[in-house]
C-alpha cells in the first residue's frame, strides 16, 4: 500500500540543492543547543547524559506497564465496537510521570520526543499478540485542520511516524482527516466526549482502506471516544480490522 506517492517520480525536488547545507546548519546548530542546554529526562528532568533512551532508567523502571487485560476490559465497556482490538504501553498516571512527558508531547513542542517514543510502543507492540494481526499501515489519529495549525504538529503523529519505523510498517498519514473542528475532549464528561466526536472523522479514499487491517495511534486511551469514531470511519469505508496502539492508558 503506497501511503504517501511522490508527486513528481523521478525528479529532482524543489530547492533541492539548497537542502544538504540546511541540513548541516541544523545539525550544527542541535549540537550548540546540546552543549547550551544538556538533554533531560522529560519525566523527571534527571540529565540523561550518554543514555539513548529518550528517557531515564528510573522512569522507565517506575512508570506501570498497561496490563493487556485492563486494556481488552476498557474494550469491552465501548458503548460503539468499532475497535477489534488495542495496546497501551503504559499506565496513565494522572500527576505522574506520565502525563509529565505527555504534556510534553503535546503542548511543549516536542514531536522528536514523540517519535522516540513511539519508537518504545513500537518495540513493546513487537511482543504483543497484535503482531499477528498483519497490518496494512498505521494511522495516527487527525487533528482538525485549525487545531494543527495552532499548534503547529500533531502528537499523534509523532508517535505513530516512530511506532511505524520501528514496526516497518508504512505511515498513512492523510488517509483519516477530521472533518470538522471539536472540542478539547480535556475537560468534557465521558457522555459529552462521545457527543464531541462523533461523526468527526472521514476517509480521503475508500478504495485505499478496503479490506485493510490498520493500527490507530493516540497518545491516551481514556473514554474511547475518539478513538472509536475514527474507528468507525475506517470500518465504514471497508476495513476489516482496525485496532489502537497509545501511550497511556487511563485508570477506569
Amino acid at each position: 500500500m503506497s501511503c504517501e506517492p511522490d508527486p513528481h517520480p523521478g525528479s529532482q525536488a524543489p530547492g533541492a540543492a539548497f537542502q544538504r547545507p540546511l541540513q548541516a546548519g541544523r545539525a550544527l546548530l542541535r549540537g550548540i543547543l546540546q552543549l547550551l542546554y544538556p538533554p533531560v529526562c522529560p519525566g523527571c528532568s534527571a540529565p540523561l547524559g550518554e543514555n539513548p533512551d529518550p528517557l531515564c532508567p528510573d522512569c522507565l523502571r517506575r512508570m506501570e506497564r498497561a496490563d493487556p487485560a485492563a486494556v481488552a476490559s476498557c474494550l469491552a465497556r465501548l458503548p460503539v465496537s468499532t475497535l477489534d482490538a488495542a495496546f497501551a504501553l503504559w499506565v496513565f498516571d494522572r500527576g505522574g510521570r506520565l502525563q509529565q512527558i505527555q504534556h510534553r508531547i503535546k503542548y511543549g513542542n516536542r514531536p522528536g520526543l514523540g517519535e522516540a517514543i513511539g519508537r518504545l510502543m513500537g518495540s513493546a507492540l513487537a511482543t504483543s499478540p497484535l503482531t499477528a494481526a498483519g497490518f496494512t499501515a498505521v494511522v495516527p489519529v487527525p487533528l482538525h485542520r485549525t487545531r494543527l495549525l495552532e499548534r503547529g504538529y500533531n502528537q499523534s503523529r509523532a508517535l505513530a511516524a516512530g511506532l511505524a519505523g520501528q514496526a516497518r510498517l508504512p505511515l498513512c498519514e492523510t488517509l483519516l482527516i477530521r472533518s470538522r473542528a471539536t472540542r478539547s475532549q480535556t475537560r468534557l464528561s465521558r457522555h459529552r466526549r462521545w457527543e464531541n466526536v462523533s461523526g468527526a472523522f472521514a476517509v480521503r479514499d475508500p478504495e485505499s482502506v478496503r479490506d485493510g487491517h490498520f493500527l490507530l495511534v493516540d497518545d491516551v486511551l481514556t473514554t474511547g471516544a475518539t478513538a472509536t469514531s475514527a474507528a468507525g470511519a475506517l470500518k465504514a469505508a471497508g476495513a476489516r480490522f482496525v485496532a489502537l496502539a497509545t501511550l497511556g492508558l487511563a485508570r477506569s
